[in-house]
């Protein structure tokens, strides 16, 4: 299949290589289907800036910011984006209803001022309409620019609790180290959490501004005899430890998470003193080790190549980095788009990440990547967001009475019921319509997707090329609120049913039955670990064991008898050395055999 390149401009030694390098990995990756160049499961995030108007809005006229942001999605579902991180809280001030701040100048002009309308409600509404996650970022600690902040009802921060705020080069920051300034912030969060429809909540600014900051009065009050750096890295992660537990409990599946300075701690390729755990007093590792984040964002705003200086760290190192330290907890990496030097690698970095443990990536910002050529062919196709088996590991029930119609040429309507609520209670929370040319259709391959729809639907309308007279067969799964698919629903645009990866015999409606169904391992290559789920339609015997390629038994995972139901075993492959392997499922006279990567430490 041709696809188009971006264009090099500067014709140097390293852009040529870059140039053949990137077209022969998607050349190869086309060829191949599932392959991991290409994942099916990936988060592709944006920061949406709404500080000074950097993204939005750019106009106070109302029904002007609803269009704008109405384009916005559209133009990040055109291009297979599906999670917008967008600014809620950008300077101690609000871009919805807030019981504790000021509405954001940037809506009308004048800070505390209502807008009318609840731009977050409406942000939300129209990301889940598109199939994508919002999750509401929040600045923590930086509540102000230079200056005073205006008068306004309710009070900016700056001016009704001066005790609590101090300036660092020019802007103004809170001190973390006042419980009152913890409890009141947490109060804000909550406040949040409970009136919006929230996917996430995504911390930024959640450290110290640097070393010199004023705190001495309140160390003094609040130190306990700790040192002052492990009291500030420790004022941060009680705030991260309380917010996990305050918002878990009021909302379970809501995803937490933050984005922490791209240099954790000196390493080779960035032996910087600018770094998140020294200099800012953020100690986000532990957060994942404590299991009091979900995922991370670090901002690795840098290119590849050698460190020339303490300020250009390598994006390679940085991203290997963090992505081995995830403490089985997901890890995006932030990318700087908003850097020409960056930019010319976007594709490149995309690339590097996919080949890391990391789950995905995100990119600052909007403007930065809106239109962007390089981002065109590494997300040439849709792709789901990866579940996070600690919230919730039981996938949804599949789709029912499938049916597919062809009302006329180049029109396709796919029509099916919800199913009932599965073991755990969940319902469909989106549908995925899966289309090809091939009667077995591969629900792995991403190229497959046609749609990712609302819940709220149960038909799909699919306009597609048939213009040589080839049928396109169609099956559906179901995607609950913690983005576990179901297994597919046969569907027919014929009288033969479309069925993925089932095992059984025929059925008296021309569909077939599924006594077992094993799923792809995720995430595939892995590294530490990696998680196997299957369903059962019927009690029986089961072995799921793992061996190398030429059927030498590595490890047994499962070996005895389990009721109907589906089931998530959790691999532990730090032992396994890197290469390909096998796992096999045998349930009764059932057997399934599929493939694993164990990555390249």
């Amino acid at each position: 299949m041709f696809l188009k390149i971006p264009f090099v401009l500067n014709f140097s030694p390293r852009n040529i290589l870059c140039f053949l390098f990137t077209f022969l990995l998607i050349s190869f990756a086309e060829a191949q289907s599932g392959n991991s160049l290409f994942p099916k499961r990936e988060v592709r995030a944006v920061w949406l800036t709404t500080v000074g108007g950097a993204d939005w809005p750019k106009t106070f006229d109302t029904d002007a910011q609803k269009r704008s942001l109405q384009e916005i999605f559209n133009k990040l579902r055109e291009e297979h984006f599906n999670t917008v991180f967008f600014q809620v809280r950008s300077r101690g001030n609000a871009f919805y209803h807030s019981s504790y701040e000021p509405w954001a100048a940037e809506l009308t002009g004048t800070l505390g001022k209502d807008p009318g309308w609840d731009p977050l409600a409406f942000a939300i509404e129209e990301a889940h309409r598109r199939g994508m996650e919002l999750h509401a970022w929040f600045n923590v600690a930086k509540v102000y620019n230079e200056g005073m902040p205006p008068i306004s009802s309710p009070r900016h921060i700056v001016r009704a609790h001066p005790e609590w705020v101090q300036q660092y080069d020019g802007e103004w920051w809170v001190d973390m180290g006042i419980p009152n300034v913890r409890t009141y912030t947490e109060n804000i969060v909550m406040d949040l959490v409970r009136k919006y429809d929230l996917d996430g909540i995504h911390f930024d600014y959640i450290r110290y501004p640097g070393e010199s900051f004023n705190d001495w009065s309140s160390f003094r009050a609040f130190g306990g005899g700790m040192s002052r750096d492990d009291w500030r890295r420790n004022n941060i992660t009680t705030f991260v430890r309380d917010m996990y537990k305050k918002i878990t409990a009021e909302k379970p599946m809501m995803k937490i998470g933050s984005a922490p300075l791209g240099v954790y701690t000196q390493i080779p390729g960035a032996s910087t003193g600018f770094a998140g755990y020294t200099a800012l007093y953020q100690d986000s590792r532990r957060w994942l080790r404590e299991g009091i984040h979900d995922y991370l964002v670090p901002q690795v705003y840098w290119d590849f190549g050698e460190q020339s200086s303490p300020n250009d760290p390598d994006f390679r190192a940085l991203c290997l980095d963090w992505a081995r330290n995830n403490f089985g907890r997901d890890i995006y990496i932030g990318i700087g788009a908003y850097r020409d030097n960056v930019q010319r690698e976007i594709t490149e970095q995309i690339f590097m990440v996919r080949s890391t443990e990391a789950k995905g990536e995100s990119f600052f910002r909007y403007e930065n990547i809106v239109d962007l050529p390089s981002l065109r062919a590494p997300y040439k196709y849709p792709a789901l967001i990866p579940p996070m088996p600690w919230k919730d590991s039981i996938p949804p029930l599949p789709p029912e009475n499938i049916r597919v119609r062809e009302p006329q040429l180049d029109l396709y309507v796919i029509q099916w019921t919800a199913p009932p609520a599965a073991s755990d209670g969940d319902t469909p929370w989106r549908y995925v319509i899966y289309r090809s040319s091939s009667e077995d259709i591969d629900t792995d391959d991403p190229r497959n997707i046609a749609a990712v729809i609302p819940a709220t639907e149960t038909r799909y309308v699919d306009r597609t090329s048939n213009t040589f007279g080839i049928p396109m067969y169609y099956t559906v799964t179901a995607l609950d609120r913690g983005n576990n698919e179901s297994v597919s629903a046969a569907a027919a645009s014929s009288p033969d049913a479309a069925v993925s990866e089932k095992i059984g015999s025929n059925n008296n409606d021309g569909t077939k039955s599924a006594p077992l169904w094993l799923a792809q391992n995720y995430p595939n290559p892995f590294f530490r670990r990696t998680y196997i789920s299957y369903t059962l339609n019927r009690r029986m015997p089961v072995e799921l064991i793992v061996s190398d390629t030429v059927g030498r038994k590595t490890m047994t995972l499962v070996n005895e008898t389990q009721n109907p139901g589906t089931y998530v075993v959790s691999v532990n492959a730090e032992d396994l050395l890197e290469g390909k392997y096998l796992y096999r499922l045998k349930a009764g006279s059932f057997v399934v055999t599929k493939y694993m990567v164990r990555g390249e430490n």
